[in-house]
């Protein structure tokens, strides 16, 4: 018990000194901030991994040289650092997670764009940030289309994020995430974060596998959408 207490503890604090680190660096204004800042994410993510015993396996590999989309499945709050570990990428997120204790500052200060999944207008304003964080900032997103954390996605994915694609001239990245196992990993239903949070550390280590695809261009974004919802739950048979 004391050692998980010892990294539940360790949680927030590696998100609280990251988040400060980040904040630090873009308050310098230096030319290399974007460099700085990126390898800042990358290093907090598998800090955060390392101190849950979460042992990570990539395959293919995330494209760092243009900004675009990363679209996949969403199955838990540690798809975050899985994906931030591997991949230079900002987030978007539902608005509730903006007032989570330390988790809230730490998403701000990663530029996440928060949406509040039933205004219209909430939603609109997020394709805006996203196009220009991607053409302006050349800044790539990732983008959880299902919407929130779920494992057998009985709703067809939102659109939304092949059709910023498709309006803007944006390549997409697929990826897929699969845990082992992954009913301690999933983060579905009625879970709150600090109770599952204190489960996984009782029950880890935990393996994680993130596969990207090649990136690909949209045309049709209904049919993109149903055909790359398919494809990532592939990675969900697999034992």
């Amino acid at each position: 018990m004391l050692n998980s207490i010892i990294c539940l503890l360790r949680v927030f604090t590696l998100t609280a000194s990251h988040a400060r680190k980040i904040r630090k660096a873009k308050a310098q204004n230096i030319s290399n901030a974007k460099s700085v800042i990126t390898q800042i994410k990358k290093d907090w993510a598998k800090s955060s991994l390392d101190n849950l015993r979460v042992e990570l396996r990539i395959s293919g590999a995330p494209v760092s040289e243009e900004p675009m989309l990363f679209v996949g499945n969403h199955l838990s709050y540690l798809d975050i650092p899985v994906i931030m570990a591997t991949a230079p990428v900002s987030f978007v997120a539902k608005v509730e997670l903006s007032s989570w204790p330390v988790i809230g500052d730490a998403c701000r200060s990663v530029g996440t764009v928060f949406v509040k999944r039933e205004s219209i207008e909430s939603r609109k304003i997020a394709v805006k940030k996203i196009g220009d964080a991607c053409l302006e900032n050349q800044q790539s997103i990732c983008l959880f289309p299902s919407g929130t954390t779920t494992v057998l996605e009985e709703k067809p994915w939102r659109r939304g994020a092949f059709e910023i694609a498709k309006i803007h001239q944006l390549k997409i990245q697929p990826f897929r995430i699969n845990y082992f196992p992954r009913e301690i990993a999933a983060f579905v239903g009625n879970d709150a974060f600090i109770p599952h949070l204190w489960r996984l550390l009782k029950n880890s280590p935990i393996k994680a596998e993130i596969e990207f695809h090649e990136p690909i261009e949209v045309k049709n974004s209904e049919e993109a959408s149903g055909f790359w919802q398919l494809w990532s739950q592939e990675i969900l048979k697999r034992n």
